[in-house]
């Protein structure tokens, strides 16, 4: 049976009304694994053929690899040119996890993962969506700065809107970096590590839309991360509003956010910093007649989780990354306290498996609240509970999850795919005897009362 697989050219990644680009090289495709080389995909009208044969354009090793495995065939619309790619092999072209086959075609997408066999992966992109990256442009010509937004350890996030299409942005604005003569080292792998960034495409992550290195004087520069901007909040506030979330709202959006670390994963891209503050929520109001998505707010008829703040190492230093994580440390797992630069995937479930607890109770699992031990030794040891009463309603699949994901030894620990596929996470019931009750050792302070708490030290004289 025949795979059908085309897209039409209305699913593609390009915005409208926009002049053909033209470059040497259409697109290039990044290895998701760093220490390997990436592919550039030139302009050939007769298209350009991958694979074993000393006579294809692009050769690969590797003996999966077809003598001519597959072809990048060039076309173009009314307002861009786009790369289709068929199939030729008999070991398999996938595109985005699924075997595209033997003569199908697919059109591709900025952010595709793109497969030949097991003889690499990559991520594909168009250089016409990556202007930003190699014009050199002045932030300040393309962008009107407006009011603040946020403010944290690293930098200050304001709204923007771009002086040629009018679209609203957030700009994250990265404190001046003094590495002297370094800085122009720095700003060529900035950019190096922007282009793997740009190409990320999924709907439940923050959009790179582009990135801008300005001097400053002295030796001293400025990096302006341009960003989507969503409008309504963080998963923390959210919490703190509530003091807790219900389990089947927790539910929609814990599958969000794993569908996004998923993805991230898939690139070998690992977050670090997951927590209730980098999760922002894109709300669209309840609409009369409309039945809501899921188990949302009577005002509002979709919540869709979106994933903020990863590769942020690559903008302020890995070491002064590392070091702030250390420093706030609830939601960090113990072998990045332990031993700093050497960690997987896994570091982003033992997050996870904190954040979920935070949603699910009001409160985390590892606090100074709860000392002795200190919070650092709780989590070293994986020291926590299930207090009651606050957890005496909460089903017993998601007490068995979180104690899945919060096992010291990353081994031990599951994955991304492996939290998806627990029963707490696909809605099944889980029979046997529920976890014993234990009563904290001192009330808890939850997120809310926290809040309430800091809020108010701020506001005395």
């Amino acid at each position: 049976m025949s795979l059908t697989r085309k897209r039409s050219l209305a699913e593609t990644s390009a915005p409208p009304k926009k002049p053909l680009h033209r470059y040497d090289t259409i697109a290039k495709l990044f290895n998701v694994n760093a220490d390997q080389s990436h592919l550039l995909i030139p302009r050939k009208p007769a298209g350009v053929v991958v694979g074993r044969s000393s006579s294809c354009d692009i050769r690969l090793g590797g003996a999966d690899v077809s003598s001519r495995h597959c072809q990048f065939s060039l076309s173009s619309n009314d307002t861009r040119e786009y790369l289709m790619l068929t199939d030729m092999s008999s070991n398999g072209t996938f595109v985005n996890d699924e075997v595209l086959g033997r003569g199908n075609t697919v059109v591709l997408r900025s952010g595709d993962k793109v497969a030949f066999a097991r003889s690499g992966t990559y991520v594909f992109r168009y250089l016409a969506d990556d202007t930003a990256v190699t014009s050199r442009r002045s932030f300040f010509a393309d962008y009107i700065l407006s009011h603040q937004l946020g403010t944290g350890h690293y930098a200050v996030v304001r709204e923007a809107r771009d002086r040629t299409s009018g679209d609203v942005v957030a700009v994250k604005i990265f404190h001046p970096n003094k590495n002297g003569t370094a800085a122009a080292e720095e700003e060529t792998k900035l950019r190096q590590e922007m282009e793997l960034l740009l190409s990320i495409n999924h709907p439940n992550i923050v959009r790179f839309i582009s990135h801008y290195v300005e001097p400053t004087g002295n030796n001293a520069s400025t990096t302006y991360l341009v960003l989507e901007k969503v409008n309504s909040g963080e998963l923390f506030q959210r919490i703190v509003s509530k003091s807790k979330l219900a389990e089947d709202e927790t539910r929609a959006l814990y599958k969000q956010l794993l569908a996004g670390l998923g993805y991230l994963h898939g690139r070998n891209i690992i977050h670090r910093d997951i927590k209730p503050e980098n999760i922002l929520l894109d709300i669209t109001p309840r609409r009369p007649g409309v039945s809501p998505t899921g188990p949302w707010d009577s005002t509002e008829h979709d919540v869709r989780v979106k994933i903020a703040d990863f590769g942020l190492a690559k903008f302020i230093g890995e070491r002064k990354f590392t070091n702030t994580l250390c420093g706030t440390p609830a939601y960090v797992a113990p072998e990045v306290l332990a031993n700093g630069g050497h960690y997987s995937t896994k570091v982003d479930v033992w997050s996870a498996g904190v954040l979920l607890y935070v949603c699910l109770c009001g409160f985390p699992p590892f606090s100074d609240d709860l000392a002795p031990p200190s919070m650092r030794d709780q989590i070293l040891t994986g020291k926590y509970a299930f207090y009651s009463p606050y957890w005496d309603t909460i089903s017993d699949s998601a007490l068995d999850l979180i104690s899945k994901m919060l096992v010291v030894d990353p081994s031990r620990r599951l994955d991304v795919q492996s939290v998806s596929e627990h029963p707490w996470s696909e809605e099944a019931e889980m029979h046997g005897s529920r976890h014993s009750s234990v009563i904290a050792p001192t009330q808890p302070m939850t997120l809310q009362q926290r809040f309430t708490s800091e809020l108010n030290a701020e506001q005395m004289p």
